[in-house]
């Protein structure tokens, strides 16, 4: 299997005592090489729907959004739920600072 990672950066606020972080987002695609691509992934297809979920996030108080509260796994499951349909989803990473971070799978979706 191959794999294809896909990093953005945005700037964000949450939690109760209201506080900023660029927080770094990983889209990780797994899939075999089809064509000399993982998955025969088109990006034409993903970017813009990865766009839009992004920019959602950016420049917000991320806990108007993200319910209950905006930890970095619920970050993580949201931008999931938002992208699921692409098949080879394998999984998302979300830092919070250099220091802390959380992957979560497509598979571990309820």
């Amino acid at each position: 299997m191959a794999k294809l990672c896909i990093i953005r950066e945005i700037n964000a606020a949450h939690g109760k005592k209201i506080h900023g972080h660029t927080f770094k987002i990983e889209i990780h695609f797994q899939d075999k090489l089809i064509n000399n691509m993982v998955g025969d992934i088109d990006f034409h297809e993903i970017e813009p729907k990865r766009d839009n979920v992004i920019s959602k996030l950016d420049k917000t108080y991320l806990d108007d959004l993200i319910k209950p509260r905006a930890t970095i796994e619920a970050i993580a499951i949201y931008i999931l739920e938002e992208l699921k349909s692409f098949e080879n989803l394998y999984s998302v990473v979300v830092y919070e600072g250099p220091m802390k971070y959380v992957e979560i799978r497509k598979e571990e979706l309820v």
